[in-house]
């Protein structure tokens, strides 16, 4: 495989811009791209850039120069060179298989569709910066503004002030995530959490169930919640545990006999504090309504459980197609898309 010819930077420009548009345009062996007046028009390079971006993927193997005919496509996977920038914010992982699952997905999709990845993790506390700047990902607010990303899929809300910057220069940006975080971004694919909740205390109490809670990772995401549904408030692992002892020592008669949680690792902990806190005779087991992912096949000690699956793929591929329309200049009808749980049957 012949490898890429290093570049000024506006000619590497010029030469993405020539991949991307022979991958929007679907573009296949022996196409014919427009003049090269028309792409210095379109692209807003001068003519040794575009020149300089030619010659390199004639080099290449991608495009040939047939004398008095034309430019012509000869291979567009020649080189394997991508065409766009995507950055991706995250959140920093901690351990959590979904977010790395989540992030996992959308770089894979986002190779797929010929787009270079460039992934930024968050430096601070969720819980202290929930909608965090740009700043708190080292190094994508520079790439961003160097010019070196067309585009950002965020996997929390950004600050308001850096979205307002970011439109400024042109960087569209796509929230990917939950409808009960703090803000929700103009474009966005959301995760309709609220929904399940109401979805899932109707289920229980079609199953019987009489006092019902949710579980919620802290105070502050209870209060944009359904607030009719009693709480008890606990994160991670640990957390679910800690609520099991606090079940337990409730009254039989005041101890919920359902539980509704949209958090798998709460779930876990929940389900082994109840387990080994009355083994070996478990007399106390709650109906719980939460959620399994379609990738990560949790498995759940309890055949008192009320399922809704969750395809990260799929709100993955919904982000990545949405950026993509804006920033091959379309104009989509909705630029919020609501991804739903599925009940398991």
């Amino acid at each position: 495989m012949r490898s890429a010819v290093e570049l000024p930077r506006r000619a590497e420009s010029a030469r993405n811009a020539l991949i991307t548009y022979i991958h929007d345009h679907g573009l296949t062996t022996g196409d014919r791209l427009p003049a090269y007046a028309r792409l210095r028009s379109e692209f807003g390079f001068g003519s040794q850039t575009i020149a300089a971006a030619v010659d390199s993927l004639c080099k290449l193997g991608v495009l040939e120069v047939r004398d008095k005919v034309g430019l012509f496509v000869a291979d567009p996977n020649g080189g394997h060179l991508t065409g766009r920038t995507v950055a991706v914010a995250v959140r920093a992982l901690t351990g959590s298989a979904y977010a790395a699952t989540l992030a996992g997905f959308i770089q894979k999709l986002l190779t797929e569709k010929n787009c270079r990845c460039m992934t930024f993790y968050q430096n601070s506390s969720p819980a202290d910066s929930p909608c965090p700047s740009l700043a708190e990902f080292p190094g994508m607010e520079q790439a961003v503004f160097e010019g070196r990303c067309d585009g950002i899929i965020s996997l929390c809300p950004l600050a308001a002030a850096d979205q307002k910057k970011l439109q400024r220069h042109g960087v569209p940006c796509c929230f990917i995530g939950d409808d009960d975080l703090d803000a929700v971004m103009p474009l966005a694919v959301v995760i309709e959490v609220k929904k399940f909740i109401s979805d899932a205390a109707k289920t229980l109490k079609k199953a019987g169930c009489k006092n019902i809670i949710q579980l919620c990772a802290s105070a502050e995401q209870l209060a944009r919640r359904d607030k009719t549904i009693p709480a008890e408030v606990g994160s991670s692992y640990d957390g679910g545990e800690q609520i099991a002892a606090r079940l337990l020592l409730l009254p039989d008669d005041q101890r919920p006999d359902g539980i509704i949680s949209d958090d798998d690792t709460i779930v876990s902990g929940v389900l082994a504090g109840l387990l080994t806190r009355q083994l070996p005779h478990v007399t106390y087991m709650p109906q719980i309504a939460t959620i399994v992912h379609a990738e990560l096949g949790e498995r759940y000690p309890s055949g008192r459980m009320i399922l809704f699956k969750q395809n990260i793929e799929v709100y993955a591929a919904m982000a990545v197609d949405l950026l993509l329309e804006i920033l091959r200049g379309g104009q989509p009808e909705e630029k919020q898309l609501f991804y739903r749980f599925e009940p398991v049957s």
